[in-house]
């Protein structure tokens, strides 16, 4: 399957489940955009980055540069979101601005973050 394919799906994928909760989202109209949507909660408003991994596995590690290779600032993304095929569902954390790439799991440290929908 093509990369912008499984990007696409996923950005999809993510708001369809994002408003099955009551959180409303946005997408930009320039394909350019520092971030991929922005989300509307109680919380407030929040800048979304989408990323995707369709390694197989337990334990999978996701880049979240940008595509200069940088880590997105914080003023441009506050929330990444990772769609990971093999676990079926999105693991969702704040951008510290320093983060290059997360390892993620069900049973590691990061298995809290795995649908965390509220943090939205």
């Amino acid at each position: 399957m093509d990369i912008n394919l499984i990007g696409c799906l996923a950005e999809y994928r993510f708001a369809v489940m994002a408003m099955e909760r009551e959180i409303s989202v946005s997408f930009p109209l320039l394909d350019s955009s520092k971030y991929d949507c922005i989300t509307d909660s109680k919380k407030g408003l929040k800048k979304v980055q989408i990323k995707s991994v369709s390694s197989e596995g337990e334990k999978v590690r996701c880049y979240t540069r940008n595509s200069k290779g940088e880590s997105y600032k914080v003023e441009d993304v506050d929330i990444f979101v990772i769609w990971v095929k093999a676990h079926n569902g999105f693991y969702i954390f704040e951008n510290d601005g320093k983060t290059n790439s997360i390892i993620v799991s069900r049973t590691n440290k990061n298995s809290k973050k795995f649908n965390n929908f509220a943090l939205l």
